[in-house]
């Protein structure tokens, strides 16, 4: 039988790979999406880390691109129903159009430095009732 030590002692030695596992595991990106609508983004700011990734879906019945104001990042242009994926770097441009088509204003920031305005998490919560 294991005196308390001895018990504290294995129980310490099983753990510790355990916890190595855990801590080394690798923390998962999140997928954020913004539908190209042809008169604008939607969402228009979006708030995603460093290693999260952007899903841009041209949404419209028209071809729209997102391209950074300092032409570093792009979807390129997209035809109706087509998709691209940007990933989220430190440094990146965060300003963004449809810098592709002739005449449009459209624009977007994506903020990697700052927290979203609101508790999106919360959002499909009930409002409390006074």
């Amino acid at each position: 039988m294991l005196r308390k030590t001895g018990c504290r002692a294995l129980a310490l030695t099983l753990s510790i790979p355990l916890s190595v596992a855990l801590l080394s595991a690798a923390v998962h990106a999140e997928e954020h999406y913004v539908l190209m609508m042809g008169i604008g983004y939607f969402p228009d700011y979006v708030y995603p880390t460093v290693g999260d990734t952007i899903r841009f879906v041209n949404n419209s019945d028209l071809a729209m691109s997102a391209v950074a104001t300092d032409d570093s990042w792009s979807t390129g242009l997209l035809q109706p129903g087509e998709q691209s994926i940007i990933d989220v770097v430190a440094g990146m441009q965060q300003s963004y159009g449809d810098l592709l088509t002739e005449g449009s204003t459209v624009a977007g920031v994506v903020d990697y430095t700052v927290e979203p305005p609101l508790d999106l998490e919360r959002n499909l919560e009930r409002n409390h009732e006074n």
